[in-house]
């Protein structure tokens, strides 16, 4: 299916791509290989059993790219690669790379239906590399597959090391899964060059190079552990890998290790932050914290920046588009938290949709290929741009996320929209503003919060919001769990419209009243 892919980059903007050098014919041997030359005893990759240089690094991935050719893999055939956070699955990936296969990348955790998925994706007749604690969990789906153990793979050093030929850098190399509105997931296809952009904008955005210790507990086979993957690799860089994340452990193995950058979820940043608060030498190695999606409370911001010194950088994209935007190294703080970020060369946003005037569109260097799946290319895209799903704004070359097309908090399981319950509130007395705004909630997935700037001299409570909504027709199952109380006037984009982000991410600092089932005093 793969092999048969329309491609939705068209020519003329493939070749804008390389005569600005956005891509190009470096080939893989000027990542890892030249800093096994340069400096064969620096750390490569680290995880939680062992260490290991850029020389051992690049002897184990020449072994297990003879074991892959004596397998009879060869380039564009496709292999399912099932690893979690650790060095074997680094040697498999890069080894994978060099012989010029085409990986479809999957999660240790993943379950049989992903598996399915993947070789169905692949054709059915896909090499699957997995790891020996997962075989027995796995064998319904793999039992017709040519299998191969990643342990015994990733450990056979090159004494006879195979030739091999620099991969096409335009061809379907990395596939990897990524949540779909059916019970199926889509698949994501990248080249090596829609990658290494990506990467590229990451190394910008963060500054990373060669000095840098890259600690990635996000999954390995997810977008942001690939484009690390590639960072590192690029870079001459150092990747320490956490695969069973424990925050006061990890941040033991993250100072041991001197990991200096933090990209991924920012829920991991906000663990590893408070587990540092708490100990009496306060410290994190930490610099840089390359932060997507959701930003952190700004009293967990302040802690960082003022009291550890390290610095904050916005990164919006997707599996699809990564790294599309982001911090640049002059902005300043308050410029890092009022936005989503700077464009990266290459990108470009168009916003309005046929869905939404709001609807952000983009294309760039970084931007994939297209979905395994025909249909999915075809509701995914519109004139050659890739729909995004996100409500965007434009300003002087800067991305603002305002929201998402589909403005609803999943509440377990029922979809909640922000603009009914918004408009339900207008008729409200004492308020100045108000908006809604999705808080993540361990219990139920998210809980639906309000943010309110009242009138001088009025109270606004809890009660009274939900009184007045269930007065205006709004059902039980929809009423807000927490009220968020402004004293000032919300944050918003220079068009007017409310940043849900920042409300999520400023309301920690203020008075909020809760639901009895999130009190602390029961």
């Amino acid at each position: 299916m793969i092999r048969n892919l329309a491609r939705q980059v068209p020519d003329a903007l493939a070749a804008s791509y390389r005569a600005n050098g956005l891509w190009d014919d470096r080939g893989l041997s000027h990542g890892l290989e030249a800093a096994a030359a340069a400096r064969p005893d620096a750390l490569a990759v680290a995880d939680a059993e062992r260490r290991i240089s850029h020389g051992e690094l690049v002897a184990r991935i020449r072994g297990a790219a003879a074991i892959l050719v004596e397998r009879s893999i060869r380039p564009r055939d496709g292999v399912v690669l099932i690893a979690g956070n650790t060095a074997d699955a680094v040697v498999a990936y890069h080894a994978l790379l060099r012989v010029g296969a085409t990986v479809l990348v999957l999660d240790r955790r993943c379950g049989t239906a992903e598996v399915r998925f993947a070789r169905e994706a692949l054709g059915g007749g896909a090499l699957v590399i997995a790891p020996a604690a997962e075989l027995e969990r796995l064998g319904p789906v793999i039992r017709d597959a040519q299998v191969e153990l990643l342990e015994p793979l990733a450990k056979r050093t090159g004494d006879n090391p195979v030739r091999w030929s620099e991969p096409d850098r335009d061809e379907p190399r990395v596939v990897l899964f990524t949540s779909g509105t059916t019970s199926r997931p889509r698949a994501v296809i990248h080249s090596l060059n829609t990658l290494t952009a990506g990467a590229r904008n990451m190394a910008r955005i963060t500054a990373a190079d060669e000095r840098s210790v890259i600690y990635l507990v996000s999954p390995l086979t997810s977008i942001t552990g690939v484009i690390q993957m590639h960072l590192f690799a690029d870079q001459h860089a150092a990747l320490v890998l956490e695969d069973r994340f424990d925050a006061e452990a990890s941040l033991d193995r993250l100072n041991a290790t001197g990991a200096t950058l933090l990209g991924g979820a920012p829920v991991i940043a906000e663990r590893l932050l408070r587990a540092a608060a708490g100990r009496p030498d306060r410290r994190i190695a930490l610099r840089t914290l390359a932060l997507g999606g959701a930003m952190l409370p700004r009293p967990l911001l302040e802690l960082a920046t003022d009291a550890f010194g390290i610095e904050i950088a916005r990164v919006y994209g997707s599996s699809e588009a990564p790294c599309a935007t982001g911090s640049l190294p002059d902005d300043d703080r308050e410029n890092r938290l009022a936005d989503d970020g700077a464009l990266m060369p290459g990108t470009e946003v168009r916003v309005g949709s046929s869905s939404h005037p709001h609807e952000g569109l983009l294309r760039g260097p970084g931007l994939f290929l297209g979905y395994v799946d025909a249909a999915d290319n075809a509701a995914a895209f519109e004139d050659g741009w890739f729909r995004t799903g996100d409500l965007v704004e434009l300003t002087s070359g800067r991305l603002t996320v305002v929201g998402r097309l589909k403005e609803v908090v999943n509440r377990n399981g029922l979809k909640i929209s922000l603009s009914e319950i918004d408009g339900a509130l207008a008729s409200m007395p004492g308020l100045v503003e108000h908006a809604c705004f999705a808080v993540p909630d361990s219990a139920t997935g998210e809980r639906l919060a309000v943010a309110v700037l009242p009138e001088a001299g009025v109270t606004v409570t809890l009660e009274g919001v939900v009184a007045h909504l269930l007065a205006a027709g709004v059902a039980q199952r929809k009423l807000p769990e927490q009220l968020v109380v402004w004293d000032e006037a919300l944050p918003r984009t220079p068009s007017g419209k409310v940043i849900r982000s920042r409300l999520r991410m400023d309301a920690p600092a203020k008075p909020a009243q809760l639901v009895k089932r999130l009190r602390t005093d029961g």
